[in-house]
């Protein structure tokens, strides 16, 4: 099955344009099985006591899931996590479940070595999203699981050679995904693996490298 393992919906991430079914339908059309809502964790993106908004976090997956039922489209649970310090620097948490999720530490406050620690802590991975877009730059690979080519139209480059080039470097996982956030055509990519039922077994497929990549290359003519 093909899943794109970064996608936003405007539920949680404010900087998204579509609903989960919005986002949904569109995976569908361009024959898309599955993905990863990898909302955003950021602090200035959170306006509320922080466990009613991991609430609505896990309610915007749950509301995806089961549109994703409807579609035939999986929906596995993830979040995109920014570090106050490095409000440049995002990183995709693949691993814990929505119920876990519910007493999730408050993330963006760690340096990354402590998110990493928290990671390998909790059976999930920590993925540098889309490194050297906007002068982002590839973080510190021992407290990395892997690196992620991102294929998100507006940016006009993947940067596939020079994630790769790193990933190589520091034996990283390598991980693709489009970025969606509704606010351009919906690219498909992502990874191909055996259906992953949920994000453990997603996990599981990573870790024991049994996966492809689908990589866009954006065209800007």
């Amino acid at each position: 099955m093909l899943i794109d393992a970064h996608i936003h919906s405007k539920g949680i991430s404010r900087c998204s344009r579509l609903t989960v079914q919005q986002v949904l339908d569109r995976c569908a059309q361009e024959h898309t099985q599955g993905i990863v809502l990898t909302n955003h964790f950021k602090e200035s993106y959170i306006n509320e006591p922080f466990r009613d908004w991991t609430k609505r976090f896990v309610k915007e997956y749950e509301d995806a899931k089961a549109y994703g039922e409807q579609v035939g489209i999986q929906v596995l649970f993830g979040a995109e996590v920014t570090l106050s310090r490095t409000p440049n620097i995002d990183y995709l948490l693949y691993g814990l479940t929505p119920e876990e999720f519910l007493s999730v530490p408050v993330l963006y406050t760690y340096t990354q070595e402590e998110l990493y620690r928290y990671c390998c802590a909790n059976r999930a991975l920590l993925i540098q999203a889309h490194p050297y877009r906007n002068g982002a730059v590839p973080q510190d690979p021992r407290f990395l699981h892997g690196v992620e080519i991102n294929c998100h139209p507006l940016y006009k480059t993947n940067e596939k050679q020079r994630v790769t080039a790193f990933a190589k470097a520091h034996d990283l996982l390598l991980t693709c995904g489009s970025d969606y956030h509704g606010d351009t055509y919906k690219p498909r990519c992502g990874i191909e693996m055996p259906e992953a039922a949920d994000i453990e077994e997603f996990v599981k497929n990573l870790r024991e490298k049994q996966y492809s990549l689908l990589i866009h290359d954006i065209v800007t003519a």
